[in-house]
């Protein structure tokens, strides 16, 4: 504090500084929210983003979801993977179930 500055109110340029850094500190936590939602619509998985970024994966998701993902396309995607899986699954169940009855009918 220099001379001229009364007690109990701060330096403007002390003040300048802390508004420096406090939009400094602002832009660099948009930049990290950004860019983890561009890297999960490119394709990265949330666990991927988090383990390689060091954040937990709700903040990862959070900040996806805040910026615009998942995308129509992604979610297109996985809706037709969901449906491939069920559809898979049904197979599989209707297939169990007939395996059964001719074992049945073999013992």
């Amino acid at each position: 504090m220099d001379d001229t500055t009364e007690q109990g109110f701060p330096d403007p340029a002390d003040l300048e500084c802390i508004l420096a850094a406090l939009r400094l500190l602002t832009e660099a936590q948009h930049q990290g929210e950004t860019s983890a939602a561009d890297t999960l619509k490119d394709g990265a998985s949330v666990r991927e983003a988090a383990a390689g970024a060091g954040i937990s994966t709700n903040t990862v998701q959070r900040w996806g979801c805040k910026h615009g993902w998942p995308t129509t396309e992604q979610r297109t995607g996985w809706e037709a993977d969901r449906a491939k899986r069920d559809e898979w699954t049904a197979r599989l169940e209707a297939a169990s179930a007939v395996f059964a009855l001719l074992g049945e009918v073999v013992a």
